[in-house]
């Protein structure tokens, strides 16, 4: 396989003045299953097209082989048992192929497409997040496909996904780029130590710098007495005597200072210095969650409960008790009922026609926090949705900065954001709330990996009653003090 050689790649958005790549320097070899990551808006996806030659830039990338893209529209002739050989490598039904593709689903189409990419010859994949439609299962089978295979490039914000199928690892940072022979969680951990030991070491010296601060007042309290002495001699014969002594006292006072001012400079400098090494740090301040806390120990009890929609029956659940303080996994395979559930605990069961038979119990004023799987009802800015939902204002800010938001952004109508940053303000939004019980489906789709496992540690670390429906492995895990899945009670459809 060949050599991808970057030299001196610098690229920028025509009217943009912030550069995305500036004299980037790598050695890709393309037999590695690589795995490239970073936060949204860093580049991910303007790599792969400079790779690709669909960009101008400046540098030199040389070595790339023929590519092939997904998602992609390149219609490449291939033989049909090869895709039917990959479908069924990949645990999919080779006679997806066969049919239309409108009435394949968003996990079919994307099974479909994987299948024709691998079934070229001698062609470089380049894969940008594959596993937006795909439920836990179906994630868990694409990552043991894509082990058996060599020689592509992989943009995923799944942990876990990323660490099953890659071999190595490159991260796009605030400064530049890093390669790591090592899985993306390999990668994350060695960091965090990293900037851990450089936090500790910036701590440090701002004590020191503290303590500088502090003797140089008290000398220049000792040098001002001092001169007033003096001055005093001058206009006394009486402590004309002292004149000397006095003098003497000033001026190793005022040396004193001189030398605490020059240890200030020198130790500032090197408070800068260290101040640089953390200049990939990706967050300042851990987000915290506070939730309200409902009198009722258990506030929701499911038993023998089925799920309908206009009738139909939807999903069975046998039992689910929510305690204070659980985090509640809601799995199972798509179709199985996951946001039914999730739609009916946030009362929103009417508006689709949903209803139940068993036992419901959800206590009375229960405050309820939901972020749901679609944003396309945002609008306004951050500040006249703050207004409208009764959000404080400032928290919002707050949080979404911590997220990445800058002042532009925090002034954009919410309508022409990306995904991922229509995600943020859905997810910073039900922070603000203070709510007995947060039902969130599928919170993470299109959140970058950093920010997954900012929410992760907030979610984990905080006393919250939650309910989510999620696919990604390691939050799941990670999080979850318990799971429920529904069990399906129709052939197909969607959750």
């Amino acid at each position: 396989m060949p050599t991808i050689i970057i030299k001196n790649l610098t690229f920028a958005y025509d009217g943009s003045e912030k550069k995305l790549f500036e004299n980037i320097n790598l050695t890709l070899d393309t037999s590695w299953r690589l795995a490239l990551a970073g936060r949204n808006g860093r580049g991910k996806t303007s790599f792969l097209k400079l790779l690709r030659g669909e960009l101008p830039y400046e540098g030199t990338i040389t070595g790339v082989p023929e590519t092939v893209t997904f998602p992609g529209g390149e219609e490449l002739e291939v033989e049909d048992w090869k895709v039917r050989k990959e479908l069924n490598l990949m645990g999919a039904d080779p006679d997806i192929m066969y049919r239309p593709v409108e009435t394949l689903s968003g996990g079919e189409r994307t099974k479909l497409m994987l299948a024709r990419l691998f079934s070229y010859d001698g062609i470089y994949p380049l894969i940008d997040e594959p596993t937006n439609h795909l439920d836990l299962t179906g994630r868990e089978k694409l990552a043991e496909y894509l082990a058996g295979k060599d020689g592509f490039i992989l943009i995923s914000h799944d942990r876990n996904f990323l660490d099953r199928c890659t071999d190595h690892t490159l991260v796009i940072t605030k400064t530049g780029v890093e390669l790591t022979a090592a899985s993306y969680s390999t990668w994350w951990e060695n960091n965090e130590q990293r900037m851990e030991s450089e936090r500790a070491r910036n701590a440090q010296l701002h004590k020191e710098i503290n303590s500088i601060d502090k003797a140089i007042k008290q000398n220049s309290s000792w040098a001002g007495k001092a001169e007033t002495s003096k001055n005093r001699a001058h206009a006394s014969s009486k402590v004309a005597e002292d004149h000397f002594r006095r003098a003497y006292e000033a001026e190793k006072s005022r040396k004193l200072m001189s030398l605490a001012k020059n240890l200030k400079n020198r130790n500032e400098k090197k408070l800068e210095e260290k101040k640089s090494l953390l200049a990939d740090e990706e967050r300042s301040e851990q987000l915290k969650i506070s939730g309200s806390e409902h009198h009722n120990k258990t506030p929701v009890i499911l038993k023998d409960l089925t799920l309908l929609r206009y009738g139909e029956p939807i999903a069975g659940i046998r039992e689910l008790i929510v305690n204070r303080g659980d985090k509640i996994s809601i799995q199972g395979a798509n179709g199985c009922g996951k946001s039914t559930l999730i739609k009916h605990l946030a009362g929103l069961g009417q508006e689709e026609g949903i209803s139940v038979t068993g036992e419901s119990y959800i206590a009375p004023g229960l405050k309820i926090s939901y972020v749901g799987q679609d944003t396309s009802a945002l609008r306004g800015s951050v500040s006249e949705i703050a207004a409208d939902r009764r959000a404080d204002k400032t928290l919002l800010t707050t949080i979404l900065v911590k997220m990445g938001f800058d002042g532009n952004m925090l002034l954009r109508d919410t309508s022409t954001l990306s995904l991922g940053q229509k995600k943020c303000v859905m997810i910073a939004l039900s922070l603000c709330e203070h709510a007995d019980i947060y039902l969130w489906d599928e919170p993470l789709n299109y959140i970058d990996v950093y920010m997954r496992q900012e929410i992760e540690r907030l979610v984990k670390n905080s006393n919250i009653t939650m309910l989510f429906v999620e696919h990604d492995r390691s939050f799941i895990d990670n999080v979850s003090t318990k799971s429920c899945t529904p069990q399906s009670l129709r052939d197909n459809g969607t959750s």
